[in-house]
């Protein structure tokens, strides 16, 4: 559990708020294409991804009209359902944060340089371990999908080729998203 001062943070919940970018629901200026399909948000890709050997389930989410439909279908469903995915999760969002970013860099790359060197947080009243949950002046959680966004933005700045989305598909089977099989 991490503790955050809410007046330190870039906290990000609703797209169209403040650091909305950085929130998996965001319209993208450019979709992302992975495999045979392409993505209108990042989180249909990160729900696409937890079906590597389920295409079809995978075409489904690709056509989800909206992030929060494509949401219901990954989470709704465990036919074909990666069995390690809870291993894979955190490298999956990795890969997909990266492969977001260099589809629509101007935007992310603003984005995070705008943050400068201040802590990003998922707010999130449901969720303490992808974000933090409202407590006081604070936010408390584990935060992983923020601590994620400013590891990109570390490794943007060293120019750490683990910054690219091509680094991570090697480490996560995402099936036919990655290799387009």
């Amino acid at each position: 559990m991490r503790v955050y001062n809410r007046d330190e943070v870039c906290g990000f919940r609703f797209v169209r708020a403040p650091w909305g970018a950085f929130s998996n629901f965001a319209p993208l200026a450019a979709p992302i294409a992975a495999g045979p399909w392409t993505f209108a948000t990042s989180e249909h890709l990160y729900q696409a991804a937890k079906f590597g050997a389920a295409p079809a389930v995978q075409r489904r989410i690709a056509g989800a009209p909206t992030a929060r439909e494509a949401a219901a279908i990954g989470r709704g469903t465990a036919d074909g359902l990666d069995p390690d995915w809870n291993e894979q999760r955190v490298n999956a969002m990795r890969w997909v944060l990266r492969m977001k970013r260099e589809v629509n860099a101007a935007e992310i790359d603003a984005a995070l340089a705008a943050t400068g060197e201040r802590a990003i947080v998922e707010v999130s009243t449901r969720d303490a371990w992808w974000g933090a949950k409202p407590a006081g002046d604070s936010y408390r959680g584990a935060n992983v999908l923020g601590r994620l966004w400013m590891e990109l933005r570390r490794q943007l700045g060293d120019g750490d080729p683990a910054s690219r989305a091509a680094a991570w598909t090697g480490r996560i089977r995402v099936g036919r998203l990655a290799g387009g099989r």
